[in-house]
């Protein structure tokens, strides 16, 4: 059995459940934080269990578990409301993160994500080429640091944004209130899209004359499979392990030269898109994870 954890509004969510040749059961939070119940034993004693719009869900701690937590508590007016989220996700965290059955992937794990600098770090610290980055409020590094050669401005945070070139004339007026800002040496060449799961390893090629392909029209990019040459492969999947992920989404960039650049590593990437395109592949591996069918 496979439990698939999330939100029913979860495009990628719904993709894994539509598509994954196995029993796969989707429980929505909204619904259990809304009216359900639930019950997760720490250590687990065989009565752990999700009751959602009146359907129990009895919880084996050797079954596998597809994650997409989601914390909707800051949109509810209801404090009671608001505390029965909280509850829900803290016990789910600590239930998720001791059950011995595979769980992809374990709240608990690569927390570092949801902060680019520290993230940044982290991936350089495993080996990883990583382009270089500032993060300040000083108009003045700011200003020096885009002037030095292309840059594009991010999210500092995990909140999925949009990236854009930025010159230095941007920081003429700016004011260290409006700051942070976590500027990155912008590396031109294609995007390589990678999905790890667990041993299997699949990755796609994005040419597009975008600075960022996610933008771009669709008919303005190629896809394309692309095979990472072995030794980087097998550094991607380490380091997957290293950050205690079992699935993972990698986001490199390969210049003129062939040189690949690690941009970042998602631990819950939003995978259905690449995923239609490799003809359910990705699902497949996945369900491989969740199964414990290392074929």
């Amino acid at each position: 059995m496979i439990y698939a954890l999330g939100l029913a509004t979860d495009g990628t969510l719904a993709h894994y459940t539509a598509r994954a040749a196995a029993d796969v059961t989707l429980v929505d939070l909204t619904d259990l934080a809304a009216d359900g119940a639930w019950r997760l034993a720490l250590p687990d004693d065989g009565d752990s269990w999700l009751l959602a719009r009146d359907q129990r869900h009895d919880l084996r701690p050797g079954d596998g578990y597809y994650c997409r937590l989601a914390d909707l508590s800051a949109l509810e007016d209801d404090p009671g409301l608001r505390a029965r989220w909280h509850g829900l996700l803290a016990a789910l965290t600590a239930w998720l993160d001791t059950v011995p059955g595979p769980v992809v992937n374990r709240p608990g794990t690569a927390g570092d994500n949801g902060s680019k600098p520290l993230h940044e770090v982290t991936l350089a610290r495993c080996g990883l080429t990583v382009p270089e980055s500032l993060t300040s409020s000083d108009a003045g590094r700011l200003r020096a640091f885009a002037a030095a050669g292309p840059a594009i401005v991010k999210a500092l945070s995990g909140v999925r944004a949009d990236s854009r070139l930025i010159g230095p004339e941007e920081f003429d007026t700016f004011t260290p209130h409006q700051g942070p800002v976590h500027l990155q040496r912008y590396i031109a060449g294609s995007d390589v899209r990678v999905h790890v799961c667990g041993d299997a390893v699949h990755a796609e090629e994005a040419v597009s004359s975008a600075v960022d392909y996610r933008t771009a029209p669709p008919e303005d990019v190629v896809f394309r499979p692309h095979e990472l040459p072995a030794p980087l492969a097998a550094q991607l999947t380490a380091r997957t392990r290293d950050l205690g992920l079992a699935f993972a989404g990698w986001d490199l960039k390969r210049d003129a030269d062939g040189t690949y650049w690690c941009l970042e590593a998602n631990p819950m990437p939003g995978y259905d898109w690449y995923d239609r395109r490799a003809d359910g592949a990705i699902t497949a591996s996945l369900t491989d994870l969740l199964t414990g069918d290392p074929a």
